[in-house]
């Protein structure tokens, strides 16, 4: 299913066959993160979040994906669900249009999940001030994962929906 698209950047269910054009290009940040915290390669990062994500979608642009990103809930009647997503440098080529959407994504999982959490390798400038603009509440770094590296905590509440409005 498309959920959004405009000119030639699709917003589409994730299909399995995604994995192999992100997991070769995924940006650094990110293979340090899912290293950093699990000691995952991008290929099982992004086929663990695959497997186990409600929704999982994918952005491409000229129908390449780009970005993967979802939801993994807690478990199968938990109203709390891990948010991620995992990107390409393409996430450039999509970055105004991409972050004019994403608060509505975020809202639209909040009806689900009253709580969307996870956490951030603190060496993610970038994505921890994304994370800030959509609205995520980002407690202070801990030391935590495979390496130790300190990594933040945070969240995204329903009742914070004031937050997080789309434009």
């Amino acid at each position: 299913m498309v959920y959004y698209k405009k000119g030639d950047a699709i917003v589409r269910d994730s299909e399995e066959k995604d994995i192999e054009a992100l997991k070769v290009n995924m940006r650094k940040e990110d293979i340090a993160e899912v290293w950093a915290s699990h000691h995952h390669t991008p290929e099982e990062a992004l086929k663990l979040s695959y497997k186990n994500s409600v929704p999982c979608l994918t952005i491409e642009k000229n129908g390449v994906p780009i970005v993967m990103f979802g939801v993994v809930p807690e478990t199968l009647l938990s109203d709390r669900a891990n948010i991620w997503l995992l990107a390409t440098e393409g996430i450039c080529k999509v970055r105004k249009s991409f972050i004019k959407h994403c608060r509505g994504f975020i809202k639209s999982m909040l009806l689900q999940y009253s709580i969307l959490e996870n956490h951030i390798d603190a060496r993610n400038k970038i994505s921890i001030r994304w994370l800030k603009w959509c609205g995520a509440t980002i407690e202070e770094a801990k030391p935590m994962g495979e390496e130790k590296l300190p990594f933040h905590y945070f969240y995204f509440r329903r009742n914070n929906q004031c937050a997080i409005q789309s434009h």
